[in-house]
């Protein structure tokens, strides 16, 4: 399945009607234009400071300094975009050596970011784990060759947003440090993750060499994220930040609005997975709807309807307006129902603006129109 149709991005004409929207099933609510985003992060207090130039600011280390202390690691660099920062991780993880890198065959890494690490970096992927499920200790302990580097996602978005048990990160942990393997997690969602694990997020990131958090998904920043590991490590990324174009004269608003999703959004996320964990078995109790997993494991979870995936599109869309009520504008083809269709549903601070009955309700006239 191609990346693209994986999104969850509105088109531009998508945008206007959501955004004529009065209620919004994912993610947070949307501010309208850019002069209001604009003039939100124009009210935090590091608004004030210098810009920073080529990373060197008061705001930029502040925030660095903040998400270190938060995974427990010694230091930590802010990048533009999650595909360079991951790729430079591996590159560093990898020396001179083209790999090989283990990760999951649904990882982000391999999928969303279009196998650049081996286009684009020359590495080898080692491709571990079956469908749905996170890659388990046994399978990469079996794998053919001893990695140069272990990936985990946190959580497996493809999978449907689920999580390796506690007691199976540890064991790869261990096994990765007694064989001198680094250990990588892609944690674009880690801050959802640490609810569900009850554990303090540097507890989690402990288990890993490096780690990679985003800003733009559950705290709902601009764009932007943060690297963190070693000293040692966090130097070696320099040459190849700037090698991947990541060196940007001045990242400001992306800072800005890291600080404030990490004060806003970051207290709220174990309230958005209990909603979340409350929605899924109204949705699944349906006649015909699945949704995957059965439980979910953090804010987000799939839901799988017994209609086609592009009727489905042109009824949510009528949903929008008709009642107001903004469900998605994205459907792929279901891999549960034949025949069917897969929407992901992503609780964020939006939910405060409707009951389970509502979205209920609202799933449930979507269907129907998409049935005929």
């Amino acid at each position: 399945m191609p990346a693209s149709s994986y999104s969850n991005l509105p088109a531009d004409a998508d945008i206007e009607l959501r955004n004529r929207c009065t209620r919004w099933l994912n993610g947070h609510r949307p501010l309208k234009s850019m002069r209001d985003s604009l003039l939100a992060l124009a009210e935090l207090p590091e608004a004030a400071l210098p810009l920073d130039v080529y990373g060197q600011g008061q705001a930029i280390q502040a925030l660095e300094a903040e998400v270190a202390a938060l995974l427990g690691k010694p230091a930590a660099r802010f990048m533009h975009k999650g595909v360079a920062a991951q790729l430079a991780a591996l590159r560093v993880h990898c020396g001179e050596g083209d790999g090989p890198v283990a990760l999951h065959p649904q990882s982000h890494i391999a999928i969303d970011e279009a196998e650049a690490f081996e286009k684009l970096m020359g590495l080898r992927g080692l491709r571990i784990g079956r469908t749905d499920r996170p890659s388990r200790i046994e399978e990469v302990m079996a794998a053919p060759e001893q990695p140069a580097v272990v990936t985990v996602e946190l959580p497996l978005r493809r999978g449907g947003y689920v999580l390796p048990e506690w007691d199976d990160l540890v064991a790869l942990s261990r096994w990765c440090r007694e064989r001198g393997v680094p250990l990588h997690f892609d944690g674009a969602r880690l801050w959802e993750a640490a609810a569900h694990y009850g554990r303090p997020l540097a507890e989690i990131a402990a288990l890993a060499d490096s780690v990679y958090v985003s800003f733009y998904k559950g705290l709902g920043g601009l764009a932007g994220c943060v690297l963190a590991g070693s000293e040692a490590f966090i130097a070696q990324l320099a040459p190849w930040q700037t090698r991947l174009a990541g060196n940007l004269f001045t990242v400001h608003p992306f800072v800005l609005s890291a600080l404030q999703g990490l004060r806003a959004q970051l207290p709220h996320v174990p309230a958005y997975r209990e909603r979340a964990r409350a929605l899924a078995p109204r949705l699944a109790a349906e006649a015909g709807w699945r949704v995957a997993p059965e439980q979910p494991q953090v804010n987000a979870f799939q839901l799988h309807l017994p209609v086609a995936p592009e009727p489905l599109r042109q009824a949510l869309l009528e949903v929008a307006r008709r009642d107001g009520f903004w469900l998605g504008a994205r459907a792929v083809p279901s891999h549960l129902i034949a025949g069917g269709a897969m929407v992901e549903v992503v609780i964020g601070d939006a939910a405060e603006g409707w009951s389970d009955a509502d979205a209920v309700a609202a799933w449930r006239a979507a269907a129907a129109l998409a049935a005929g």
